[in-house]
């Protein structure tokens, strides 16, 4: 029989009896391994909101569209020594908040910026909220004239790349064209080989296109091709849902935008 915890192979018996020793020390191993990975490596915040570490300054962050417990949203929370970014809020301001108070109980910091990778309320719900709480929020240009009709602001725009320099770490901010939407960017963290595609990426589970309501079919795998072409070393592609990947994210998504 396996023991795991969170997909961790802790330890192993047959069939045979087993010694007390034996039981001892697979006790020892799932309460070393329950703090290394609860405590650091996973933590909910919330039902509705869960981060998962994935390097020493980045972390996933899944959060429930409709407040239902089904983690269906991805967000990615770059932490650096004095600069907390968060890319993408939740969809709604309750949520928001939650994530909010609950990255400053963990960090003992707060959120400094919000990266907005398109103008959808999976992207940009919490805005309103993010700039009670003064946090400075990124966008592209489009995603800003997009989003005035609810009377959000964006702090920051760009027309086609930007750099935001953190204390250790950069964030590369581009935008590769039309796709899931007139204005969907990705955030690329060269240090650490992660891209947030956001809903520009199909996670590899995913089977259709999705929302497609402001998608641009004949540009997206247009737009994806020079993602790839681009960032051809990422090691993790983070997309707007579903489970993360890598490379493979990419040719997975064009073939499932040229599907008909």
């Amino acid at each position: 029989m396996l023991i795991k915890y969170y997909g961790f192979v802790i330890h192993s018996f047959n069939h045979k009896p087993v010694t007390m020793k034996k039981a001892f020390t697979s006790l020892l191993l799932i309460s070393i391994a329950y703090h290394l990975f609860a405590n650091d490596s996973i933590t909910w915040l919330d039902k509705n909101i869960v981060m998962k570490k994935l390097s020493a300054k980045a972390w996933l962050i899944q959060s429930s569209y409709s407040c239902n417990g089904q983690l269906d949203c991805n967000h990615l929370l770059i932490a650096d020594t004095r600069d907390i970014v968060l890319v993408n809020t939740p969809a709604t301001d309750s949520l928001t908040n939650i994530l909010i108070q609950g990255v400053e109980k963990k960090f003992h910091r707060k959120i400094t910026r919000v990266i907005v990778s398109h103008f959808h309320d999976d992207s940009s719900g919490g805005l309103k909220v993010t700039t009670k709480h003064g946090i400075i929020s990124y966008s592209l240009d489009k995603t800003r004239d997009m989003l005035k009709p609810q009377h959000v602001t964006i702090d920051q725009v760009f027309s086609d790349s930007l750099v935001i320099p953190l204390q250790t770490v950069q964030l590369n901010l581009f935008y590769p064209g039309a796709g899931h939407s007139a204005d969907n960017i990705v955030t690329w963290l060269p240090e650490e080989k992660i891209l947030f595609g956001g809903c520009l990426m199909k996670s590899m589970n995913a089977m259709d296109k999705g929302n497609i309501k402001d998608a641009d079919l004949k540009a997206w795998p247009v737009t994806v091709q020079k993602v790839r072409n681009k960032f051809s070393d990422a090691k993790v592609v983070i997309p707007g849902h579903g489970a993360i990947g890598d490379a493979g994210i990419f040719d997975h998504t064009i073939d499932l935008v040229k599907m008909n």
